[in-house]
């Protein structure tokens, strides 16, 4: 009778353990499973950052492949406008994919519902800007590239005249490396700031004597403390470039 009761013990532990060892096995395929996710993330970023240093990757993720201004009147007229984007976004994009074919072939593939859902926002009304971009890094010679299209207003980013951003300097810090760093660091500035208003430049563009304006004043003024400014040249939109001008004023500090 003991090693009866015993055995019904033991049998009643061990069916305890064997619940208790279920969700512990289930969570360990979960983590085998994520594990195996990483690895296989981890691997296509190797064979990606060694495409990038042989320079097989002609495309990077989320580069702009065109960026076009739509403006929104009817169905048919807007739905011109996206066909006639993507059709040069494709362009672009076999010409840069496949640079020795000239039989330009469809390669660039868009989800239809985005497209849909495209066309049913710019139709609500107002100036839009359509940007497609690259899904994925894309290696010279494939056959498709995947790429999703965004939208934003088309909106007034900086006004003629506007002062974007300034610097505080001081003209005897001013030596040959420091000169060109500050003018970058400027530019810069002023590129993260037009970006945070919803511009899509990537740069922005100096005037092309501003530079020796710059010099001229550093060696014609005695004053050692000023301020640098970048001032737009002109009204810019979303998709618009940005052009400056340096605009020079004294400091008291």
């Amino acid at each position: 009778r003991i090693g009866l009761f015993r055995l019904g013990d033991l049998q009643k532990k061990l069916q305890e353990s064997k619940q208790t060892l279920i969700p512990l096995k289930e969570e360990s395929e979960k983590l085998e499973k994520k594990i195996q996710v990483k690895e296989n993330e981890l691997k296509q970023l190797e064979r990606n950052i060694i495409a990038l240093r042989s320079g097989k990757v002609v495309i990077r993720s989320g580069q702009s492949l065109i960026i076009s201004e739509i403006i929104s009147t009817n169905e048919k007229e807007v739905k011109s406008q996206i066909e006639k984007t993507i059709i040069n976004a494709n362009r672009y994009t076999h010409n840069l994919v496949k640079p020795n074919n000239k039989d330009i072939k469809n390669i660039l593939l868009l989800r239809k519902n985005h497209i849909d859902e495209l066309q049913k926002n710019i139709l609500k009304g107002g100036d839009w800007v359509i940007n497609i971009k690259s899904v994925r890094n894309v290696l010279r010679g494939e056959n498709f590239v995947y790429a999703f299209p965004e939208i934003s207003k088309n909106k007034i980013i900086v006004s003629k005249g506007e002062k974007i951003t300034k610097l505080k300097l001081n003209k005897k810090d001013l030596n040959r490396k420091a000169f060109g760093d500050n003018i970058n660091l400027l530019l810069s500035s002023s590129l993260a700031e037009v970006k945070r208003r919803g511009s899509l430049v990537n740069e922005i563009k100096l005037r092309g004597d501003s530079i020796k304006e710059f010099r001229d004043f550093l060696n014609k003024n005695d004053k050692d403390n000023f301020e640098l400014e970048a001032v737009s040249l002109r009204s810019s939109k979303t998709a618009q470039p940005v052009i400056v001008e340096l605009n020079i004023n004294y400091s008291n500090s």
